[in-house]
This record gives C-alpha cells, structure tokens and sequence, in this order.
C-alpha cells in the first residue's frame, strides 16, 4: 500500500461524526458512493444510529436480568471470554462486594 494509510486511519478514528456514518452505512449495507448515502445529511445519520440505539435497548429491556447482564457483559469476540474493564485490562477502583450488595438491593452506601 501507500504510506498514506496510517495518518487516515488514525484521523478516521478521532472523528466521532466519520465514525458514526460508518456505522449507518455498515448497518444498511451502503457505500457512501451510493446515491443514497451522498444524499443523507448529518441529521439523517443521528436520526439512524438513535433508532438503532432505541432498537438496542427495547432487545436488552425483554430479557430476564441474569440474560441481559450476560449479552452486557463484554467479552472476546473470538474466544467468548470475559474481558475486563478499565485501563490495562482492571479497573483498580471497582469494588466488588459493595458491586454484590448494590446488584441484591441492599443499600448504597
């Protein structure tokens, strides 16, 4: 390839608007060449990705608690392992007993 890759690649992923067109395209299954990409505006792409936010949340709100916590949880896409959370794979402030208590009920200190 060209050495040209690397700069657009990293200005792709510091560009939040970029990154969400992506995702409608993706989603539908356009090419922004396409006529009826080239036609969409910024507030058909927010319109888009809040309905598919809306979609998301009404799929997650039908399921049992112990179903949603495990579709929540994030794990490897490849292996199916949980991934832990936080910079460097932990997050050295979480706590978990209290985590425990609050998911049962019981207080919020």
């Amino acid at each position: 390839g060209t050495g040209g890759g690397r700069g657009s690649k990293k200005k792709l992923k510091s560009d939040p608007a970029e990154r969400l067109r992506w995702r409608v395209l993706r989603e539908f299954g356009a090419l922004p060449t396409e006529a009826r990409a080239r036609d969409m505006r910024e507030r058909d792409y927010v319109w888009c990705v809040a309905n598919l936010l809306l979609d998301r949340e009404e799929e997650l709100d039908a399921l049992c608690p112990a179903c949603r916590a495990r579709v929540e949880a994030q794990a490897c896409p490849v292996c199916g392992a949980a991934k832990e959370s936080g910079e460097g794979g932990v997050n050295p402030s979480f706590d978990k007993e209290r985590f425990e208590r609050m998911k049962r009920g019981e207080g919020h200190d």
